[in-house]
């Protein structure tokens, strides 16, 4: 415990003597200090009651300013200089601070570390222009070029000169895909801490104009410096693909094709929804492709449309992978959504009893369980050969009614025929044991 209290007791005394300059209000800068002996460059809008604080432990200090090096320095009018002590440490103050000059202190004829002063309303950037380029990979990037007047130094004590790093934000609107509610939203995206003469975003999916704005200290003193390009028309494309299932009742189930595995039974009846950002999308292609056990790839498509939307029955058991392709309207810059699931093979099971009206809702039906069947017919006899009753839904069932009316307790018999949609034929006969 002691060596971490030692610890963070050397550590405030490390910052404690070098953090000795203060300026009120001011936006502090410290990149690209190492080797100017630049404490921090100060950052003001407006140098009216602007003051330069300096905290020492020593009781005089001598105080002189520069505007290239310690070779051209002057003294700061002692008018311009107060101080007092308290807690042993003595604080000075120096008024009536000029824009672009660096002040030190000197304490026993040392040298200390110098603070740089910037007055920021002598030095706004003038942004000139920012402009959308277009380069071959359009589809997937857009380049912004801007042209800003923004040079600022500052001079170590020595004469070294250090650029002052303005950085600056571009924001524009675009549009972002929704996965929860399957839908684009439009959003403001912004692109901070932007430097240099250019920079490269990901290709918007919406025509927009970019704003550029700041620099930094402008942000931070709340003045409004910006700049508005021209408007771009987007040419990107982005494609989400979003489905329902038709359920036994006739309502649509949504569909999660992040569900490893997924897989449907025969026939399902799909409907497919195409999203993509319009208007910038013009064109829709929809490519389905089957694939058997054993193939290797996907073949060529079994099916193609070109609506936005569409449902399609699938009727044979395989893989299936669902393509869309959409384009704008110059057919340039494609994007392509895919999802994939199966559809089993056929499956057939009947049970030979139930007992209808006995216990209400619990096996009052004959009901086949099947997978994949595409075909089916099934027929009930009694002892006698008459036909009860007749259907062709294999999700349907018989309730044990003939015209209308419940038939006795005992044995009648079903006639299936069916076909999967594996190709496979089904041909079943065989006893209902209706149980009291």
């Amino acid at each position: 415990m002691k060596k971490i209290i030692f610890l963070c007791l050397s550590i405030f005394t490390f910052l404690a003597a070098n953090a000795q300059y203060q300026v009120a209000g001011a936006e502090e800068y410290g990149d690209n200090l190492t080797g100017t002996n630049i404490h921090k460059v100060f950052v003001v809008n407006g140098l009216s009651g602007a003051e330069l604080k300096y905290t020492s432990s020593s009781a005089s200090a001598q105080f002189f300013y520069y505007t290239n090096s310690l070779a051209d320095k002057l003294p700061v009018p002692a008018g311009d200089i107060t101080s007092y002590t308290s807690g042993g440490e003595t604080i000075y103050t120096i008024r009536n601070l000029i824009d672009s000059k660096g002040y030190y202190a000197v304490e026993s004829g040392v040298d200390k570390l110098a603070a740089w002063i910037i007055d920021y309303s002598l030095h706004h950037p003038v942004l000139n222009s920012i402009t959308p380029i277009e380069d071959a990979d359009k589809c997937q990037y857009l380049k912004l070029g801007f042209s800003i007047t923004d040079d600022l130094s500052f001079f170590g004590t020595t004469g070294v000169e250090r650029k002052v790093n303005r950085k600056y934000t571009i924001a524009y609107e675009n549009l972002v895909w929704n996965d929860t509610d399957k839908r684009f939203d439009q959003e403001t995206v912004t692109e901070e801490n932007v430097s240099g003469t250019e920079t490269v975003i990901e290709a918007p999916l919406l025509t927009t104009e970019f704003t550029l704005s700041g620099d930094q200290f402008a942000q931070a003193f709340g003045i409004d410096i910006s700049l508005i390009s021209s408007t771009y028309e987007a040419v990107a494309t982005e494609a989400h693909i979003v489905a329902e299932i038709e359920k036994t009742d006739g309502s649509l189930e949504d569909i999660d094709f992040t569900t490893p595995g997924l897989l449907f039974s025969a026939p399902a009846k799909i409907y497919f929804d195409g999203y993509a950002n319009e208007p910038t999308t013009q064109y829709y292609d929809w490519r389905i492709y089957r694939k058997l056990t054993g193939q290797t790839d996907w073949g060529t498509p079994i099916a193609r449309f070109s609506d936005r939307e569409f449902y399609y029955v699938f009727e044979q058991h395989g893989d299936f992978k669902i393509e869309l392709e959409v384009a704008n309207q110059h057919s340039e810059c494609p994007s392509i959504a895919q999802v994939t699931f199966a559809i089993s093979e056929s499956a057939l099971d009947q049970p030979n009893f139930f007992s209808p009206g006995d216990s209400p809702g619990s096996n009052d039906e004959w009901r086949v369980a099947h997978k994949s069947i595409v075909k089916f017919r099934c027929t009930i006899f009694n002892r006698w050969g008459v036909k009860l009753f007749q259907f062709t839904d294999p999700d349907k069932g018989w309730d044990g009614r003939y015209k209308g009316k419940r038939v006795n307790p005992g044995v009648y018999f079903y006639v299936i025929e069916a076909t999967g949609a594996d190709g496979r034929k089904y041909k079943r006969s065989g006893d209902i044991n209706i149980l009291k």
